[in-house]
């Protein structure tokens, strides 16, 4: 599936927000003709907003009919569209319904009145109108997003067999787990990915950190998304080293001589701007010999369980970006990195037990754990086997 930045004027590679390209399909003809956008859900659910929200934009810039069935996630504009036109529209939604006015930041929640529709923004705490005069304003207000658990309203994107996250039976669904949680427990149930409630995930994005401190660091997370943890100061060094490597080509010497030039040679952030620019764009069995190909550089920046769940998510953001590619090689670029040394077993296991959440979406973290599987039977297959031959050996004593 491939991924572009949510905000299309910004080209940095390294950018937090991704959404889906928008995808079209025309089917029918004569007066029957119809565009039907069969990602809309996932497009939606990156802009976390409702898919009718952005399906009824695109009827009243194109002034078309549109049909959001939300219980079969079909949404369909009428007459003839192709999907860079329709991509275009969208970034007009974005700006006037999605992005801050004040930051510009996509981390934004709608909140809804009878007087007027703001976006509360995760980034900088602001609130900032929404265009009161647009006929999209109107509709939102009379189909407002559900309510969450301090009162204020906000947008969640339809799930599956339900209207805006209220389940079959007209009750709001609802979880206290972390939705990855419920993810894990429905795949050793043996139920479907889909079954999960996805106003849990949204209650989950919606609990953050408002904090003056939270703010900042997520301000300097939209500069450049390769922070966490409150270290700051590295931000734009890492950008840098990323860059740099995408631009110039350089050995692996060089690269290394780079962080250790910016002062970053040591730390875990840095290692993941590495493989994000050594590895992203590399075809799937190109990736997995370069990881032996460049293991002794990936292994300079540090053996801490950090550097080694760093380079485990950096893989994991690879994999989601090019899920069709990929996602069936999962496995097998687990098996390099622990091959190389890169991850130890006990990180493999740790990663297993919970995945990291923070850098992917979760449904796509949930299909990487699941086909990463036969690997971590591997493992343990590997474990028992190396029990069975010190048996043997301390026997024969």
């Amino acid at each position: 599936m491939a991924t572009i930045n949510v905000r299309r004027d910004v080209e940095d590679m390294f950018y937090r927000y991704k959404m889906p390209k928008l995808e079209a399909k025309i089917e029918g003809k004569g007066n029957g003709i119809k565009t039907v956008i069969p990602n809309m859900v996932n497009v939606a659910r990156a802009l976390t907003r409702p898919p009718s929200y952005t399906t009824k934009y695109f009827g009243i810039e194109l002034g078309a009919q549109v049909s959001c069935d939300d219980k079969n996630n079909r949404y369909i504009v009428n007459g003839a569209h192709d999907a860079s036109k329709l991509q275009d529209l969208l970034d007009g939604f974005i700006d006037k319904f999605v992005l801050c006015g004040s930051c510009k930041n996509p981390e934004t929640r709608l909140v809804v009145s009878k007087r007027d529709i703001q976006r509360k923004c995760g980034a900088c705490g602001k609130r900032t109108q929404v265009i009161p005069t647009h006929r999209l304003t109107t509709f939102i207000q009379k189909n407002p997003p559900l309510k969450d658990d301090n009162g204020g309203q906000h947008a969640t994107a339809d799930t599956p067999g339900s209207a805006n996250g209220v389940s079959s039976n007209g009750s709001p669904e609802d979880s206290n787990q972390d939705p990855i949680d419920v993810q894990l427990s429905t795949i050793t149930a043996g139920i479907t990915l889909n079954d999960y409630s996805k106003e849990a995930e949204e209650k989950w994005i919606a609990k953050l950190d408002m904090s003056a401190e939270a703010i900042a660091l997520r301000q300097k997370q939209l500069a450049g998304g390769l922070v966490e943890s409150g270290e700051v100061g590295d931000l734009d060094e890492n950008t840098v080293l990323g860059n740099y490597i995408v631009d110039e080509k350089p050995e692996d010497d060089e690269i290394y001589a780079k962080a250790k030039e910016l002062g970053i040679h040591k730390k875990y952030r840095a290692l993941r701007a590495v493989i994000l620019a050594l590895f992203s764009e590399a075809p799937v069995q190109q990736l997995i010999d370069g990881i032996k190909k460049h293991a002794d550089l990936l292994l300079k920046f540090g053996p801490e369980s950090k550097h080694q769940k760093a380079a485990i998510d950096s893989f994991v953001i690879i994999i989601s970006e090019h899920m069709d590619t990929h996602l069936k090689k999962t496995g097998l670029i687990f098996k390099a990195l622990y091959d190389e040394e890169i991850v130890e077993e006990e990180t493999f296991h740790q990663w297993n037990k919970k995945p990291s959440k923070k850098h992917v979406d979760a449904e796509l973290v949930l299909k990487i754990h699941s086909q990463a599987q036969p690997f971590f039977k591997w493992l343990e297959e590997a474990d028992e086997e190396s029990e069975t031959d010190d048996d043997e050996d301390s026997g024969s004593e």
